[in-house]
């Protein structure tokens, strides 16, 4: 996550904000003098509408910066609010950059913290099955769909009647037989020690993530991963996804 942009954005969301509360009075109504401005209810009526779909950003945002509990309290406006309309999503707001600018302040006193994993560059099939349970806070269930997303992938070339780890067969390095494809790199020779260390190595991947990943969060006596778990299981599911992108399948005679 880029987290100068989100401060930036955030920012932006909390000025809008207090430009609202500066023609709101926050005990009583309308600032006054309202009614010697009549332009001032529609001018109210358009910010409001702004705020509401900006505190849809800030959320997104916020729990994009792995604070999902505190995503939760942006709200929009509540009609017959005492008080701030939009107080309980300010402070929010004002909460999400106190904790940008703490780890701003930590990058600088630690010194570079390496590349960060965005969700987005996770395999389609991999994030596309776990990004709504993931959203949700349910970081098991996320991992076991895309698991079973990525099961279903590696069937589409072997057969429904392949599961589990034996898919990794599919990488095998001897010569399929009828009825049962493999999966070759491409780009690599053949004849070389790398093509078939690379197809043994898929190989042994596809069955780790079924019997190191998928198996584990199955499995109603392993205890729920944490978030930066979960995330690293989908991806090692997403690095497997990406080889069967980077092979093709051949059929035995």
């Amino acid at each position: 996550m880029n987290d100068a942009l989100a401060h930036e954005r955030l920012s932006e969301i909390l000025g809008l904000i207090d430009r609202w509360g500066s023609l709101y009075d926050r005990r009583w109504g309308y600032r006054h003098p309202y009614e010697e401005q009549p332009g001032l209810d529609p001018q109210l009526e358009d910010l409001v509408d702004k705020v509401r779909e900006r505190t849809r950003l800030a959320r997104d945002v916020i729990a994009a910066m792995g604070e999902t509990p505190l995503a939760d309290k942006v709200v929009e406006k509540s009609e017959g609010m005492h008080g701030h309309p939009f107080t309980q999503a300010r402070l929010a707001i004002v909460e999400a950059l106190a904790i940008l600018s703490q780890r701003a302040e930590l990058a600088e006193i630690v010194g570079p913290v390496g590349p960060r994993l965005s969700a987005s560059e996770l395999h389609p099939v991999i994030w596309g099955a776990a990004a709504r349970l993931w959203d949700d806070g349910h970081h098991r269930a996320a991992v076991q769909t895309a698991a079973t997303a990525f099961e279903g992938l590696l069937q589409s070339v072997a057969g429904p009647n392949v599961s589990g780890e034996n898919l990794g067969l599919l990488f095998s390095t001897k010569d399929p037989a009828a009825g049962s494809p493999r999966l070759r790199i491409r780009k690599l020779d053949p004849s070389s020690k790398t093509w078939n260390s690379v197809h043994e190595g898929a190989a042994a991947l596809v069955r780790g993530t079924f019997m190191g990943v998928r198996n584990l969060v199955s499995h109603p006596g392993w205890p729920d991963p944490s978030p930066r778990e979960a995330l690293e299981m989908l991806a090692t599911l997403s690095y497997v996804a990406h080889l069967v992108d980077q092979a093709d399948a051949i059929e035995g005679q």
